[in-house]
């Protein structure tokens, strides 16, 4: 049953919740490629009113470390175990809210389909905002010094520009032989279109069972999808600007949705103000962790880390080896900057 009224349309927090989760992402970079890894297990660690988890790492048995090459079964040698090490990673729920009030809402709110057209606005605002906390945390991260190779600041060089191979040397010097697979760049439009220039934008198709269904707007150069945006890729201006280029592996950041939200998506009307005003209340929390990192949760304030908390370096303590955290980013020169 409906449980209030926005802008004169029945409203149901339960419905609208629902309608929600079942948004249409297939669309967005970030998804597409696949760098945020799922898991719901995270919130099980978190528990019902905790906002910290705990996750574990179990370290690959490589033959290359000490004490871990094949022994020979000659009849003679003992196969003495060894312990398999393991180590942790701390992440943290982030929680972001805001209000909206009636007349925000005007235009959508003359369809047909109200509901869904408030949903469309939401889910739109929403993933600006995760997509900002996720570049932030990686400006943050590609900051940590034990991550330095992940660096390729082209500024330091004669040639300041990119250039064809460019992000394969980058991929490279970060990843080493863990470099490769389907992922995602974040570049200023800039740098898109020296690529353009270059001729190395291709675009994704959609495909279903085999059959590909038609081109869509999701640029990939290197086979890695790319997200372009002016947004958190430059500072400075004119001849001085420095364009960073993110480049992100599979599974880079670890993510799952806070789900026991008690009025996540609810309405108000105010009888006072401006002779009535309705109004519209909305709460979302997320682990987007990255993944191979500790967050130094003894170093956040409160019990949602704040914008600047998660974009300071120093609140990340690396617990991968280097070459399994799967970002990186590329620093350059070129042109004139349009922000």
């Amino acid at each position: 049953m409906p449980k209030g009224n926005f802008g004169g349309f029945a409203f149901d927090e339960e419905v609208f919740a629902g309608m929600m989760q079942e948004a249409d992402y297939w669309k967005n970079p970030i998804i597409a490629s696949g760098i945020i890894q799922e898991d719901s297990s995270i919130m099980d660690l978190i528990g019902e009113k905790g906002n910290v988890a705990t996750i574990p790492i179990y370290k690959p048995l490589d033959i290359n470390e000490d004490g871990m090459e094949a022994l020979n079964n000659d009849g003679m040698t003992n196969n003495t175990p060894v312990e398999v090490s393991g180590s942790k990673q701390t992440c943290m729920m982030i929680q972001r809210m805001k209000a909206f009030q009636a007349k925000d809402f005007t235009k959508e709110l003359t369809g047909a389909d109200p509901m869904t057209n408030i949903k469309g606005k939401i889910v739109g605002y929403y993933q600006q905002v995760w997509e900002n906390e996720l570049m932030n945390i990686a400006k943050a991260v590609t900051g940590v010094a034990k991550l330095s190779d992940h660096v390729t600041d082209l500024t330091k060089n004669t040639t300041t520009h990119i250039e064809a191979g460019t992000v394969y040397d980058a991929e490279q010097a970060a990843l080493g032989d863990m470099a490769g697979g389907l992922g995602l760049m974040v570049m200023h439009s800039m740098i898109y279109k020296e690529y353009q220039k270059m001729g190395l934008v291709d675009f994704d198709k959609y495909v279903v069972n085999g059959v590909i269904q038609k081109e869509v707007t999701l640029p990939t150069i290197a086979g890695k999808h790319v997200l372009v945006t002016d947004r958190f890729t430059v500072t400075g201006s004119a001849a001085d600007a420095v364009f960073s280029t993110y480049l992100f592996g599979e599974g880079a950041f670890l993510s799952c949705d806070k789900k026991n939200y008690e009025n996540q998506y609810t309405t108000n009307y105010d009888p006072e103000a401006s002779a009535g005003i309705d109004k519209f209340y909305t709460k979302q929390g997320k682990v987007l962790h990255p993944n191979g990192l500790s967050l130094l949760v003894d170093n956040i304030a409160k019990d949602s880390p704040t914008f600047a908390e998660l974009g300071t370096s120093a609140n990340y303590e690396l617990k991968f080896n280097s070459k399994n955290v799967k970002m990186g980013v590329i620093k350059s020169k070129v042109g004139t900057a349009v922000v």
